[in-house]
């Protein structure tokens, strides 16, 4: 087991020089991943960062913490162990794929808190492997935010394939819009200079390219946030809560963001889509437990 130790916000530069040249050895279906853990104790949000986080994604402010801000806090911590020299998959070639966040309680925007995270399951399917990491907010000794994150690797590798699927979200049949915004063209380097995630897919459409994107693509957990606060599923939270998003493609910088919903067939569902594309970038769940 490898563990991770921080008591201070863990440090991103040279991790971010580790994901752009560490060579890695690839996954091996046979071997699965490390046992990676990590430990921040005694997180605090920085006042002036979450009020640019807010303002950036017209996102409300209060005295409480945004559902997604543990992840934004955790981000540093997550890049710190997905860069691990033991970590055999290349963090640029991975897709972040899905995400399940669960909020037990409000954190209030002055709380300390400690942030745990761990590797956790792997799939191997047919088009490729599926890894989760977890994380966990707690005070007291008690959980009051959890989130599973799940990454994607296209490839074929050896080994069983999985029998437990990780969830499913299908587009809505009959949609109607309820919002849309444009995403600027600097959104990405602003979200990057607020959160720290300097991914270069998200700040040169030159290197979005050279991973095989068409252009430059938004931070999708920056979308999300609009996205919630655009849905008003948020508006009168009942922890507690969870958070379920797929990432079904990309959601490109300088294009409209289209948020259509259809009451009728769900009310806890809503999609998000980019420009004139039919095909959803993002499927959400928001539901009380």
């Amino acid at each position: 087991m490898i563990e991770l130790e921080f008591t201070s916000p863990p440090p991103l530069a040279g991790a971010m020089i580790k994901a752009l040249v560490l060579p890695r050895k690839g996954f091996n279906g046979q071997q699965g991943l490390p046992d990676i853990r990590a430990r921040w104790v005694g997180v605090k949000a920085d006042e002036a960062a979450l009020a640019r986080y807010c303002d950036v994604l017209s996102v409300s402010s209060g005295q409480h913490l945004p559902v997604l801000y543990p992840h934004v806090l955790a981000g540093a911590m997550h890049m710190n162990m997905l860069t691990h020299k033991d970590f055999p998959i290349r963090l640029l070639g991975a897709v972040h794929l899905k995400n399940t966040i669960t909020q037990y309680a409000a954190i209030a925007t002055d709380q300390v808190f400690d942030l745990h995270s761990q590797i956790a399951h792997t799939r191997i399917t047919e088009k490729g492997v599926e890894f989760d990491f977890n994380t966990q907010a707690i005070i007291d000794e008690k959980t009051v935010w959890e989130e599973t994150s799940t990454y994607f690797m296209a490839g074929k590798y050896k080994g069983e394939l999985a029998t437990d699927a990780s969830f499913e979200l299908t587009k809505l049949e009959v949609n109607q819009q309820v919002a849309d915004w444009f995403i600027p063209a600097n959104r990405g380097k602003v979200y990057a200079s607020i959160t720290g995630d300097y991914n270069p897919i998200h700040m040169s459409a030159t290197l979005a390219k050279l991973f095989g994107f068409k252009r430059d693509i938004a931070h999708g957990f920056g979308v999300l946030a609009q996205s919630l606060e655009q849905s008003g599923l948020l508006n009168t939270p009942d922890y507690p809560l969870t958070v379920q998003v797929i990432f079904k493609g990309p959601l490109y910088l300088r294009s409209q963001v289209i948020l259509q919903t259809n009451n009728q067939q769900d009310r806890q569902r809503f999609d998000v889509f980019c420009g004139e594309n039919p095909k959803p970038s993002m499927c959400v769940k928001v539901a009380a437990l």
